[in-house]
């Protein structure tokens, strides 16, 4: 495989910036504040972005990311020095490391303590950890909200999609993505099923389920439980398009899934299903947010697999998700009638 920065060598830019990123989409999204944080700070640089192969797809063709990088293709021992070799001939001026890998040695030895260094106790959510890494390796940047960028071709594959859906005058659009990573993160079908069935009948909105195409059996079984006629987007949208498409939504209803970073980070508002994983820790933070989980002695226990038959998410009942729901989406539509929309 060829060296892929062959182009660094002797760059002319006045400013190099690297910032070492998450691996996968979830984690990556929360960290989006800290991408468009040093983007601002430094307008004029060359920014180097490396992360998983997962979250490239939410920053390729991004124009404040100048060279992606896809650390997986670096994961052997060999493979991890010829991309030091390559970092150090990229003499990045700016380095910042939300991953706290031993990159920074090489790079900045002079200062390689700042990289080390982890958010107090008191800031929990990973989000405003992964801002408070950047400030405190990087001296006097500004905090930033995560906007999402998408390009004029995602948001035109939206608009197709909208057309021929056919959804021009749905007065609530609710986005509901019942996927995970994980299976243990994810909520019941059934559960599911009866929601987005009462949702349609009770309160008038036109439900879209949405997820990667390796979930697409989970969104058919919850499709094949509903009375109702609902929309599935799944497979046909990148994370980007799913970004432009909750933009529309009044509602998204998710499990801990890069869905629920997502929506937050578009400040959509937002019902999140929690059990196994902690929501201090990633939690929705739009401005319109319902977290429902099971106060269990053992959840949240951020396990792999579950030591008993997965009570946390079981025993969440969809006679609440639907209250919560309604609740939510009565106080968005409030909003909009104040501001005239």
């Amino acid at each position: 495989m060829p060296p892929p920065f062959n182009s660094w060598t002797n760059m002319a830019e006045p400013q190099r910036v690297l910032l070492i990123g998450p691996s996968n989409i979830g984690d990556a999204i929360l960290a989006a504040g800290a991408l468009h944080a040093l983007a601002s700070r430094y307008p004029q640089a060359h920014l180097t972005l490396v992360v998983g192969e997962r979250a490239k797809a939410l920053f390729a063709e991004d124009p404040r990311v100048h060279t992606l990088v896809d650390a997986d293709r670096f994961s052997s021992p060999l493979g991890r020095l010829r991309l030091a070799v390559a970092l150090w001939r990229y003499h990045p001026h700016v380095v910042v490391d939300l991953r706290h890998t031993l990159y920074p040695l090489l790079l900045k030895p002079l200062r390689a303590w700042r990289y080390f260094r982890r958010p107090p106790r008191g800031i929990v959510h990973m989000r405003d950890r992964h801002l408070w890494t950047l400030r405190a390796q990087l001296a006097g940047i500004p905090a930033h909200e995560s906007p999402v960028w998408w390009s004029a071709k995602d948001a035109a594959h939206v608009e197709a999609l909208w057309r021929r859906w056919k959804l021009d005058g749905a007065p609530r659009l609710v986005v509901i993505c019942p996927g995970a990573r994980s299976h243990i993160k994810r909520w019941l079908q059934e559960g599911f099923a009866r929601v987005a069935d009462r949702l349609i009948a009770e309160a008038g909105a036109q439900v879209v389920f949405c997820g990667e195409p390796d979930e697409k059996p989970v969104i058919d079984e919850v499709l094949g439980l509903m009375r109702h006629r609902a929309l599935s987007a799944v497979g046909v949208t990148t994370i980007r398009q799913l970004g432009a498409l909750m933009r529309r939504a009044r509602l998204v209803i998710t499990n801990d899934s890069a869905s629920l970073h997502l929506a937050s980070a578009l400040d959509v508002p937002t019902l999140a299903l929690f059990g196994p994983t902690d929501a201090g820790k990633y939690g929705p933070t739009a401005a319109h947010h319902r977290t429902i989980r099971r106060r269990l002695f053992c959840a949240p226990c951020e396990r792999a697999l579950c030591r008993f038959s997965h009570e946390c998410m079981r025993f969440i009942g969809a006679n609440e998700v639907f209250d919560a729901a309604v609740t939510l989406l009565r106080q968005e539509t409030g909003d909009r009638r104040q501001e005239g929309v």
